[in-house]
């Protein structure tokens, strides 16, 4: 028989209920470790992620730019008539002008957009491409 005081009785079943809490905290830690493997995933294979980030951006930069390139076109059209029509008001003249000049502003910027996104996406199916034929 034990010669233990009653205190020390009850320390094996409070350090038992510390590991079962212990454990059972670590355990519901699971989704952590899931999360870090994801992760390391991404560490190992990130260009997938980033060509489809990239290449989704360059697409949306050429759809925007073209549609900004029409809206473009007919202010354009539209400061001509201005232009054409208003004679005799000098505030409808300036407003034309100013109309003409920002038209041609935006027009010039959506080209410029354009040709970067469309210069973006060629390089990199160039890079793709010359990394498919090295590792074939």
């Amino acid at each position: 028989m034990r010669m233990q005081e009653p205190e020390q009785w009850q320390q094996p079943e409070q350090q038992r209920q510390s590991s079962q809490e212990y454990s059972k905290g670590y355990s519901a830690d699971s989704d952590y470790s899931e999360e870090y493997e994801s992760e390391q995933e991404q560490k190992i294979y990130p260009q997938n992620s980033r060509w489809l980030d990239g290449t989704a951006l360059a697409i949306f930069a050429i759809i925007f730019s073209s549609i900004g390139f029409f809206l473009t076109v007919a202010g354009i059209v539209a400061s001509a008539i201005v232009l054409q029509f208003g004679h005799a008001q000098e505030a409808v003249l300036a407003g034309g002008i100013i109309e003409l000049s920002s038209s041609i502003g935006a027009m010039l910027m959506c080209i410029a957009i354009f040709v970067f996104a469309i210069v973006t996406l060629a390089l990199r199916a160039r890079r793709i491409r010359r990394r498919v034929r090295i590792g074939a």
